[in-house]
């Protein structure tokens, strides 16, 4: 019977065990947790076994034994429900090791090994309360046992030598743990120094690839309106406009249909040859911006080739291209450019019309274009609807 009582303890003993718990929230407290554990129960354990073998041979501290060992099994169950006591728990696991200690080392006659047992409590203290408290123990035990051997309160068979000796392992234990301390708070500080080092590092190194990212998300867009862009004129490009007409054609179904607005610059060969190309090149750069300050958000402007430029006006019909045509060619007429004076535009308007693909819709805005031309240039003329 007491064998199966002993075998149900210890399972329950390591089933606590087993469930150590790691959320506590600090290391600190972590570690604190899992140190009690231990203690509560492996003390407990030993307690209890040393309490049956010695009931017999010494009945005083056999009970004291069984005390402390059913004080460290129901410790153990309250820190496994309330570990928000640590410290307070931790302060009565110290209390109980050191009577019960204490208990054994001064009525435990015969028992060889009892000294060691003073070392534990030391190593407790430190573990458990920090160094001060580790400090106030030692001087608490030394002054203990050598006011016991001195007095003879407590007869022992130990020797003025035996007690020197444990003297002298109480005060090595203490420099041992004190220098294990101190290199823990060593290390701890520089570690604590390398990872706010390390953290800085990395917020410096994100912060640099955040703008080396932001640097590049730039310059793709740079590098994306350049290759839609013409340099010259800053207007939509000859292939940017062919790639946007066609998804544009391809997903809108319109009711209305888009018109295109084709322009060529009156006698532009002869303002290249007696004035020279980079005067040429003002007056396609003067005209480009009057096409773009007058027509609508909606229209794209493009610079088809050389000195002719469209206008694409989506959702427009040849009416209202046709008005937008001559607004933009009296605009032109109205501007005067420096080393030139006034220029003039013909232009040809024409839809798109079912069917249609881009090179038709320019063929049909061409022949109107020309006819422009031939009626005199400086004038605008609307390709008939089929």
């Amino acid at each position: 019977m007491l064998k199966k009582w002993i075998s149900q303890v210890l399972a329950c003993v390591m089933q606590v065990i087993k469930r150590t718990p790691a959320h506590a929230a600090a290391d600190n407290v972590r570690y604190k947790v899992v140190f009690l554990n231990n203690v509560f129960a492996f003390s407990g354990i030993v307690s209890l076994s040393m309490g049956i073998i010695r009931w017999d041979l010494q009945p005083f501290i056999a009970r004291v034994d069984i005390a402390s060992a059913i004080l460290a099994f129901g410790l153990l169950w309250t820190l496994y429900r309330y570990q928000k006591n640590i410290e307070l728990l931790s302060s009565i696991a110290l209390w109980i090791c050191f009577t019960q200690f204490l208990a054994v080392f001064f009525m435990g006659i015969g028992t060889t090994t009892r000294s060691a047992l003073l070392l534990l409590i030391l190593a407790a203290a430190f573990y458990l309360k920090g160094r001060r408290t580790g400090y106030y123990m030692l001087a608490t035990l030394m002054v203990l046992v050598i006011s016991n051997h001195l007095s003879g309160v407590f007869p022992s068979e130990y020797s003025s030598l035996d007690i020197l000796s444990l003297c002298l392992y109480l005060m090595a234990q203490f420099f041992i743990i004190r220098n294990y301390e101190c290199l823990r708070e060593l290390q701890t500080s520089h570690l604590k120094a390398l990872n706010t080092d390390l953290e800085a590092l990395v917020k410096q190194r994100t912060e640099q690839l955040a703008a080396a990212n932001t640097a590049l998300e730039v310059e793709k867009e740079n590098l994306k309106t350049l290759s839609s862009t013409d340099h010259l004129t800053g207007l939509s490009n000859r292939h940017h406009f062919e790639t946007v007409f066609t998804e544009h054609t391809q997903l809108t179904r319109r009711k209305i249909s888009d018109a295109l607005i084709l322009i060529d610059i009156d006698h532009f060969k002869k303002i290249n040859d007696t004035r020279g190309h980079v005067l040429g090149d003002i007056v396609i750069k003067a005209i480009a911006s009057c096409i773009k300050k007058h027509t609508r958000i909606s229209d794209i402007a493009v610079r088809w080739g050389g000195d002719e430029l469209i206008i694409y006006a989506p959702r427009t019909t040849l009416k209202q291209a046709t008005q937008l045509a001559e607004k933009v060619r009296h605009q032109i007429q109205a501007m005067h450019i420096a080393g030139v004076g006034s220029v003039t535009i013909s232009a040809g308007v024409a839809v798109l019309q079912t069917g249609d693909n881009l090179a038709q819709l320019i063929q049909r805005a061409d022949r109107a274009l020309y006819q422009a031309k031939q009626a005199g240039r400086n004038s605008v003329s609307a390709a008939a609807l089929s």
